[in-house]
């Protein structure tokens, strides 16, 4: 007879929660690279979070260059051809600001853009997915004008039709 090894599982709940590689990884970094790389990748990886989806989607940061001399730092910015470098600079001082604002400090002083006419501009991606219009079918519509047919006040029955409208399309997404 031979005996068969038992293993033990704990059917507990463990008490720490799953964590990303970065949150482990961060840390060790942090001590190997210098102050002006992590402001560099956090410029570059956090763009769309730092100036928002519109200017984002024009721009594109390249590298963030550090003066010794004069304790400045500028960013570099492509930008696509045409007369929005010429927009961006009157908003620099306010691009500024944003950039500022995340990082809690002055951490940037000065924008430098480039014109580059191989710019492609991206289309805004939210969630790692692109969103999807979403259409009533012919069966789905009647279904709305039968339920709502019946209600007198023309602003109550469009108020009801729409949100009908978003609930099923709504549901579709889901789907």
């Amino acid at each position: 007879m031979s005996k068969k090894a038992h293993i033990n599982i704990s059917q507990d709940r463990h008490d720490k929660e799953l964590e990303s590689i970065g949150s482990i990884f961060m840390p060790m970094v942090k001590d190997m690279i210098s102050a002006e790389d992590l402001v560099q990748s956090d410029v570059i990886f956090n763009w769309y979070d730092i100036v928002g989806d519109t200017i984002a989607t024009y721009t594109n940061p390249t590298k963030v260059k550090y003066d010794i001399k004069q304790n400045k730092r500028t960013i570099y910015i492509d930008v696509p051809i045409g007369g929005f470098a010429l927009e961006l600079a009157h908003k620099e001082k306010y691009l500024i600001d944003k950039i500022n604002n995340y990082f809690g400090y002055n951490a940037i002083h000065s924008l430098k853009f480039n014109q580059n006419a191989n710019f492609n501009i991206k289309q805004i991606v939210k969630n790692n997915r692109q969103e999807t219009v979403v259409e009533l079918d012919e069966n789905e519509q009647k279904y709305l004008s039968e339920i709502t047919d019946s209600i007198k006040n023309e602003k109550l029955k469009e108020i009801l039709t729409k949100l009908g409208e978003s609930i099923i399309k709504s549901n579709k997404k889901e789907c």
